[in-house]
């Protein structure tokens, strides 16, 4: 999405890991692209972060709020909703990851927006949107 237009909602970007390839600019852009697949109206959404963690705090994290005592990739916590004043927070743990950081970003971003995808991910419509939104951002 070159020269895509700027967002009135932001996303911070808190790099607890050191992975330094992922910027705030990119992941407001590739929550932008979620959010409005959605149909979600850009000008009424709250704030979001990303949080770039080790493998041990998301599997401390999965197990306190998902009973599942192993780490995950990425893990997505709503806040206040999509039109609230935080709309939620994105966190992945990029030693875990079976996909693109980027990726994970619009996956995390598809859950806030309500999306869910099941055990089937692959067959999941939230699969489609997910390939769709990369496919519109990657430029």
């Amino acid at each position: 999405m070159s020269g895509a237009r700027p967002t009135p909602f932001t996303v911070e970007l808190l790099d607890e890991v050191g992975y330094g390839r992922l910027s705030a600019a990119r992941a407001t852009e590739l929550f932008a692209a979620a959010f409005e697949s959605r149909g979600l109206n850009l000008e009424r959404a709250g704030e979001a972060s990303v949080v770039l963690v080790e493998p041990e705090t998301i599997r401390d994290l999965n197990h306190r709020f998902r009973g599942k005592d192993r780490e995950t990739d990425v893990l997505s916590f709503e806040v206040d909703g999509p039109y609230g004043e935080m709309a939620g927070e994105v966190v992945i743990c990029p030693d875990c990851a079976d996909m693109d950081i980027e990726e994970l970003v619009v996956h995390g971003a598809l859950h806030l927006a309500g999306m869910d995808h099941g055990e089937d991910f692959d067959g999941s419509e939230m699969a489609r949107t997910q390939r769709a939104v990369m496919d519109e951002t990657r430029g």
